[in-house]
């Protein structure tokens, strides 16, 4: 009842506070991932994805105090961008102590769920438990992102190595040529591209192999600690609350489902 009553104060602040806004529009830009399909994409020249539509939808309530941009970042280079100050948001980072140069963390976009993909040869060995069942091999994992916390423990532990490569259609090639053993990723980004590359010729055979589920993964807007324009404060509640409306409203359940379900 607290929370109901959370976001319908949050609702209702951000429809009075953007109504009765008299103010010329604030142009905002919101950096995303460039290669993390189906969330945040580009596909010939547009970008596209679920965060890139809830985004939209999410910023057309901010009308007219403020425009928001989205624009395609790789993710390395996103990251790098937030860190220095030169742009003002990035989504969709998951939360990262180790990422200070992050100052605030939008309401949660969506719960992602992390699982390890493994090749056949690997999987003749049992491996449910991890990660004693996954010592000495080697995981593939996005550049930029480290996904699950028992995932980067394991590793400073010397107990895997990981390998970084950049985007999901790079990492499942690298596990059907068996350059990695696993390969850790969001379980809907890894079936939709497995799926686009069925007529690639090296991965006719191939089909996703799930060993175990590594962890939920919450997904927001990171906004950094050195680019901090007046209207900061302003915006990331309105946002907020606009993400929020359009959870309430079912809006982001339509959205969701026409890329995860």
């Amino acid at each position: 009842m607290k929370r109901q009553f959370f976001y319908f104060f949050l609702a209702s602040y951000f429809v009075s506070a953007v109504g009765s806004s008299a103010h010329a529009s604030e142009k905002v830009i919101l950096l995303g991932d460039d290669d993390y399909a189906p969330y945040s994409y580009v596909e010939n020249g547009q970008f596209k994805g679920m965060y890139v539509e809830l985004l939209h939808k999410a910023s057309e309530l901010l009308k007219p105090a403020y425009e928001v941009e989205l624009k395609p970042r790789p993710w390395k280079r996103g990251l790098s961008d937030l860190e220095s100050g030169t742009s003002f948001a990035l989504f969709p980072p998951g939360f990262k102590k180790e990422r200070t140069y992050i100052s605030t963390y939008s309401v949660v976009l969506y719960t992602e769920t992390v699982v390890l993909f493994c090749n056949p040869d690997v999987l003749t060995t049992p491996r449910k438990k991890f990660p004693e069942d996954f010592i000495g091999l080697t995981i593939g994992v996005n550049a930029g992102f480290l996904l699950s916390s028992r995932l980067i423990d394991a590793a400073k532990a010397g107990k895997i190595t990981l390998s970084e490569a950049k985007g999901n259609e790079a990492n499942i090639k690298k596990l059907a040529a068996k350059r990695v053993a696993c390969y850790a990723t969001d379980r809907g980004a890894a079936f939709y591209t497995a799926k686009k590359l069925q007529s690639d010729p090296d991965l006719i055979n191939f089909k996703l192999q799930e060993a175990i589920e590594l962890s939920g993964e919450d997904t927001f807007i990171g906004y950094g600690v050195h680019n901090n324009p007046a209207y900061k404060t302003d915006f990331i509640m309105k946002m907020n609350a606009a993400i929020e409306a359009i959870k309430k409203n079912g809006s982001a359940a339509k959205i969701e489902s026409s890329y995860v379900k």
